[in-house]
């Protein structure tokens, strides 16, 4: 009797065991999905400007495959992504990001009162990842920004004494700070790059500089195009076609024509 009642108690310890372990799986929190299948990270963060948190701003994460997902921020500047009514969250991989305050001039509803590259030409990014994410924007306006720079884009033609010259490096500072570089190609043309990422130069009057060097190091241009530079333009938000047309000094291995000299007759 006792062997049987051992048994018995066995098999049914081992019976609720298997009842058990699935519950244990379906405890673990599900992958977010749309209904296309694509994978969403949770994403909540906080957006200040000039070290105080910003509300009432929109925050709208753009990708290449799917909707815009937005959120507002609250009065301590916290957002939380929504990809639709249902569904929290951002689809998992690389996002653009505009943030601003859309909207919020009632007099004027086109009025964006933070900078361009915050919005409408943003330089912000972000990458989502599968479950939680913390992505948080800690935007400057212009006087309290240091190492962000509105752009425009500049290309051009550089000549030299009429014709094109490639190899010639060109760089464009702003206000002794703010750095873009070009590198002209053999017909002359270049295009300026603010960093890795960004092409195009700082918007305002920059002084310019160009030069070249030949296989001993030697600079080729005058010093009133690099070191002593009196090159200035001025980059306009958009597209900015900025050409030059400069003169040489003398090269290396070119000779002067020797100016002739005229030898007293005799007896004057």
């Amino acid at each position: 009797m006792a062997r049987r009642l051992t048994s018995l108690l066995l098999n049914l310890a081992a019976v609720i065991l298997l009842t058990v372990l699935p519950g244990c799986d379906r405890s673990k929190p599900s992958r977010l999905k749309t209904s296309g299948g694509r994978t969403l990270g949770h994403v909540v963060g906080w957006v200040t400007l000039d070290g105080k948190p910003l509300a009432g701003a929109q925050v709208d994460f753009h990708n290449d495959v799917t909707r815009i997902c937005s959120a507002g921020t609250d009065e301590n500047g916290r957002y939380e992504l929504k990809f639709n009514t249902k569904l929290k969250g951002a689809p998992v991989g690389e996002h653009r990001v505009a943030i601003g305050l859309f909207g919020s001039n009632s007099e004027d509803p086109n009025d964006e009162p933070l900078p361009k590259f915050y919005n409408k030409k943003t330089i912000l990014t972000a990458t989502v990842r599968e479950g939680s994410n913390t992505i948080s924007f800690h935007l400057s306006t212009p006087q309290g920004a240091s190492g962000v720079s509105e752009l425009g884009e500049v290309r051009g033609l550089i000549l030299l004494d009429g014709n094109p010259i490639g190899g010639a490096k060109l760089v464009f500072q702003r206000d002794g700070q703010s750095v873009a570089e070009g590198i002209s190609d053999p017909l002359g043309h270049y295009e300026m790059t603010f960093t890795e990422k960004r092409i195009g130069a700082a918007v305002g009057s920059n002084r310019i500089t160009v030069s070249k060097t030949d296989e001993q190091g030697r600079e080729l241009f005058r010093s009133v195009y690099n070191s002593q530079s009196t090159l200035n333009r001025n980059v306009e938000p958009g597209e900015n076609q900025i050409n030059f047309s400069l003169s040489t000094k003398d090269l290396p291995g070119q000779t002067q024509t020797a100016t002739p000299t005229r030898t007293p007759a005799k007896g004057s």
